[in-house]
């Protein structure tokens, strides 16, 4: 044996095996998408019921349990990629599901343009014991700034519970607690903030929700991202997730079964993607959609550039 096909087995070696349902009637979802998953599959019409089946490896089962849609929030590595290919021959087909992210508003009238995630850290997070956060201490911005005094911080209770990525930060653990107070609603947080000059609050971010102040993210690196569709689907917007439909789909010929297909192309319709926004995720844009049926082949590429 070589050393390139010992490369290639060993991952497989790494598997262990399993036992899956149907992979003609199985769909593989990481746990936080299970819900929204099985809404969409409720309002589809399909010939035959699919199964939702909840794994943290999307990119195992689908490599050795032959699962052949997985809904994934993380991509694919090269090294994944090499070992379905050696496997079935060809790459597995990724296409654009959905995505959330989280906003962090304010009061109209803060000057504030850009947060750090370590000042959101420090005002979000929880703490053994806690110390009143101030607007001074959170951007340069305001440190000469003698209208605003100690941080308000405010969520929606329970809106985060399918967002992984802001939950991290947020999570208390014993002996742990935050200083943010949670409302009973997001209406209830919208007039919180427009009520206090000195609030801020997070919540789930919706793309038709343009009446409110959003600021703008600071990275690890220093780097400057607002809150959009390019931003979220490129990976760029630090409180995001994208999550991505991967297919075992031959070239040649699909390997998907009818009511499969009919479930990726449902997908992709409004009333589908309407049901994701209901469940707190957000809506493809219209080139992303496009991108998807031009990966599936149903059209050709119109325009350039588009979501990477």
């Amino acid at each position: 044996m070589n050393k390139s096909t010992f490369a290639y087995m060993l991952p497989l070696a790494l598997f262990a095996s399993s036992a899956y349902a149907d992979s003609n009637k199985t769909i593989a979802v990481e746990s936080e998408l299970n819900n929204v998953v099985n809404d969409l599959l409720v309002s589809a019409t399909l010939n035959e019921k699919l199964l939702t089946e909840q794994s943290n490896d999307i990119q195992k089962v689908m490599i050795e349990d032959g699962v052949k849609i997985g809904i994934s929030s993380r991509r694919w590595l090269d090294s994944e990629v090499a070992v379905f290919q050696h496997k079935y021959g060809y790459k597995p087909t990724e296409l654009y599901f959905t995505s959330d992210a989280v906003a962090i508003l304010v009061n109209e009238d803060n000057p504030i343009k850009s947060i750090s995630i370590k000042a959101l850290a420090d005002i979000f997070g929880c703490k053994s014991s806690l110390a009143p956060v101030q607007w001074q201490s959170v951007s340069p911005v305001l440190s000469d700034n003698k209208d605003l005094s100690q941080v308000q911080a405010y969520s929606v209770n329970g809106e985060l519970s399918s967002h992984r990525y802001f939950n991290k930060m947020i999570t208390c653990y014993d002996g742990q607690k935050t200083a943010t107070k949670s409302l009973n609603s997001r209406k209830d947080l919208l007039n919180t903030i427009e009520d206090k000059e000195n609030a801020i609050g997070y919540t789930v971010y919706h793309s038709q929700t343009q009446d409110v102040k959003r600021l703008e993210i600071i990275d690890k690196d220093g780097e400057t991202f607002s809150l959009d569709h390019e931003t979220i689907l490129s990976g760029r917007y630090p409180l995001a997730n994208v999550y991505y439909m991967y297919l075992n789909l031959d070239p040649a010929k699909s390997q998907l079964s009818s009511q499969q297909t009919a479930f990726v192309d449902y997908v992709m319709t409004p009333e589908a993607q309407q049901t994701l926004v209901n469940n707190g995720f957000i809506d493809l844009p219209p080139a992303a959609i496009e991108r998807n049926k031009v990966v599936l082949k149903q059209q050709q590429p119109e325009i350039q550039g588009g979501y990477k």
